[in-house]
């Protein structure tokens, strides 16, 4: 009898475990039928992003040079000034690396910078292409070149889109919108920019701050002493804008006379070459360039201005001549408030 209980329960227990298994197994069925169906779905997925990173399209440079570059980069090298490495988070792409140099001692770009240098290696100038390398970028945004053959060293990295550094900063960010295929934000953009140039140049008139028939000449003051009329870039395109100030016949005829972006002045040729009703006075605040600043505004020379005895210098710190979108933006804000501002002379 002993014997039979002990056969009988060993059965319900084999029993049992079949019908257990039966149970798992059933289950089993089900899940992996939800499991399948989850698998295709993240396979799908997979795919279509597979084919998003593998696309390209045709770019023709401004030399018109053809490349293959992504339709939908990821990963951006900015091998590029300032205005390029801003455009680029502008329209959403922030770059991976980009030369730290052209930004980092601006006090308006201070935030930006921490921001991107959170993520992003820098690659000196000349370009470190071991630095571009490790980022594994599948895009290369090319602006220009410190070394020789440096373009054809970043081709065997990654795809290069190149285009020119020297375009006014709405001509940049319309290049950039096309190599990284967002050419209606870049037109926003632009046409946001020019509208708010127009308001406060209108505003300027209105107030009597200019008149309308006022000429202006830009000049430059770097910290060793030198001196350059500019003709564009930064805070001259701004005063030359459309909307903004014309340039005097005399300062016309020089600027034609150089193909050069910067003319350089000496201060025996101030009073003959600086022909305008206003001056724009762009200067240097590092310690090196605030002593030769002062002997600048102190010379007989400089006090033989008619802008000088007309009150008509305004002085704009260098930080503002730049071409990258931020700085524009400050600029356009702050422009009213930089015709009065007259740094001591102490």
């Amino acid at each position: 009898m002993k014997a039979m209980r002990v056969m009988t329960v060993k059965s319900l227990l084999s029993l049992s475990l079949v019908f257990m298994l039966g149970a798992c197994g059933s289950a089993g069925v089900e899940t992996t039928a939800s499991d399948t169906k989850s698998e295709d779905n993240l396979a799908a997925q997979s795919t279509v992003a597979q084919e998003e990173t593998s696309a390209t399209r045709t770019y023709t440079d401004y030399n018109g040079t053809k490349s293959e570059i992504p339709a939908v980069p990821k990963r951006i090298v900015s091998v590029a000034g300032s205005g390029a490495t801003i455009d680029l988070l502008e329209l959403g792409f922030s770059p991976i690396a980009y030369p730290y140099r052209y930004m980092q001692d601006s006090s308006i770009l201070k935030d930006t910078v921490q921001q991107l240098n959170a993520t992003a290696t820098d690659i000196g100038m000349p370009t470190n292409l071991e630095a571009v390398l490790g980022r594994d970028p599948d895009l290369i945004v090319f602006g220009y070149e410190t070394q020789d053959g440096e373009q054809a060293q970043l081709e065997k990295i990654a795809p290069v889109a190149a285009f020119d550094e020297s375009l006014a900063f709405q001509d940049r960010l319309l290049a950039i919108g096309d190599i990284v295929d967002k050419q209606d934000e870049a037109k926003a953009i632009v046409a946001d920019i020019n509208e708010q140039t127009e308001q406060m140049w209108k505003q300027l008139y209105a107030e009597g701050k200019i008149g309308k028939d006022e000429t202006a000449a830009v000049v430059v003051y770097y910290w060793n002493k030198k001196m350059y009329v500019m003709k564009n870039f930064g805070v001259f395109d701004l005063i030359n804008h459309p909307s903004g100030m014309k340039l005097s016949p005399e300062i016309e005829a020089l600027n034609a006379s150089s193909s050069s972006s910067y003319i350089e002045l000496s201060e025996e040729a101030m009073v003959d070459t600086l022909v305008s009703d206003h001056l724009f006075l762009i200067y240097d605040q590092n310690e090196e360039a605030t002593e030769g600043f002062k002997q600048l505004r102190q010379s007989s020379l400089f006090q033989m201005l008619p802008q000088v005895k007309n009150e008509k210098v305004h002085y704009i710190p260098i930080e503002y001549n730049d071409s990258d979108l931020i700085t524009v933006r400050k600029l356009i804000q702050d422009f009213p408030s930089l015709l009065d501002a007259n740094p001591s002379k102490d």
